[in-house]
């Protein structure tokens, strides 16, 4: 691909990741998971400017700029860790452990510091070598500390996707709101990452093993797909910053769901079973304060604030909902915003547009609306109206 272009792309994903960092910063104001997201798309930023300005050949006219954070993957692994813990309602890390974890990458920066301080003409040399044509192949202690980082950032990648995925199968218990979504873009970047460094470890390793390209078509390549994951993550709408779980519902998402009856009673479903006449009394708790009140119009609706508006414990609605009623907090609420929706639709002298009707159902966006509506009477809100219209 043309140089020029190249650096013209990173440049524009650069521009992205910047304004995707400053969109997350002025929503958190620096509190929360989201300002822990706005530094993992500043370093990727950062590292696009980067590649911007070696390959539109603007490093000589500033080349102080570049290189200011070697090792960088040693913070990005810490930081999306951290990132997918705070969402999943764990409590920040305490400021000691935050030292240790980026101990590594504050003993590779100080390591690098005598080319970070270079002299001008010296980075530029350095520069014109790395994008050099001729294949370069690195002395063996450097390709084993190069590799070395990456494992490092895949190992904080590996134990972000285990941590989403443990809570993926509980999420419909909890959350009747855009949880669903959010948790898959999570685990869109945590394996976005993880296929990002596995193409560098496999181009790396083959350009300095088997002299397959050169040390520039490694990084072109990396920063590529590095472009892509955040021009990727604007058009997905990554910039929600709010939190997946609260530990609250952290605490019961790690509640088994079940415990054979051979293992400890410590561990039963929520600690106890409920009489079938208290379960029965429970439900019907549920479904007149849904019916009368209409929670499920709110489309931040979650279990523990419908637990608190019926004035009863969050795994005791749990419980409920999932073993005597037969359904999950997810379905049962949608259940109820897509029979309000079908109200409004059969509605006489009613026209409203199919995206007001999934605002006013409950629904936070049209999206939803239709994947909820077609998974009850598996056709969509469209379809549904027309047959109305037909009908009648």
């Amino acid at each position: 691909m043309n140089e020029t272009l190249l650096g013209v792309l990173y440049f524009a994903a650069a521009t992205h990741a910047l304004m995707i960092t400053l969109v997350l910063a002025n929503k958190t104001r620096g509190r929360g998971p989201g300002v822990l997201l706005a530094l993992i798309t500043g370093l990727m930023g950062y590292k696009l400017f980067e590649g911007g300005m070696l390959h539109s050949g603007f490093y000589p006219s500033a080349p102080h700029l570049l290189d200011l954070l070697p090792g960088m993957v040693l913070i990005l692994g810490p930081v999306f860790y951290a990132y997918v813990r705070r969402m999943t309602g764990h409590a920040p890390y305490p400021a000691w452990l935050w030292a240790v974890q980026l101990l590594p990458a504050a003993a590779i920066w100080i390591y690098n510091a005598r080319h970070v301080f270079q002299p001008a003409a010296a980075k530029i040399a350095m520069w014109e070598a790395v994008l050099s044509p001729a294949t370069q192949a690195l002395p063996p202690g450097v390709i084993v500390q190069l590799v070395a980082i990456k494992l490092f950032l895949l190992a904080y990648l590996i134990l972000s996707w285990r941590m989403l995925g443990n809570y993926a199968a509980r999420i419909d218990t909890l959350r009747a709101d855009d949880s669903r979504t959010l948790l898959a873009q999570m685990r869109f970047l945590a394996i976005s990452l993880l296929a990002l460094e596995a193409v560098w470890v496999g181009l790396f390793l083959a350009q300095q093993g088997f002299g397959v390209g050169t040390l520039s078509h490694v990084s072109s390549a990396w920063l590529l797909f590095m472009a892509a994951i955040i021009l990727t993550m604007g058009y997905r709408g990554m910039q929600d910053a709010d939190f997946l779980l609260t530990p609250e519902e952290r605490s019961l998402a790690e509640t088994p769901q079940t415990a054979p009856a051979a293992q400890d009673a410590k561990i039963k479903y929520l600690h106890s079973a409920l009489p079938e006449s208290a379960s029965q009394e429970i439900a019907e708790l549920i479904e007149t304060r849904l019916r009368e009140h209409q929670d499920y119009l709110d489309e931040r609706l979650t279990l523990t604030k419908l637990a608190a508006n019926i004035g009863m414990k969050s795994h005791t609605v749990s419980q409920v909902i999932n073993q005597y009623m037969g359904s999950n907090f997810y379905k049962l609420v949608n259940a109820h915003r897509v029979q309000h929706a079908i109200d409004m639709i059969d509605a006489p002298g009613q026209h409203f547009p199919l995206e007001r009707i999934a605002i006013e159902s409950g629904f936070s966006n049209r999206v939803t609306f239709n994947k909820a509506f077609k998974a009850s009477l598996d056709m969509t809100p469209s379809q549904y109206r027309t047959r109305k219209k037909q009908a009648s």
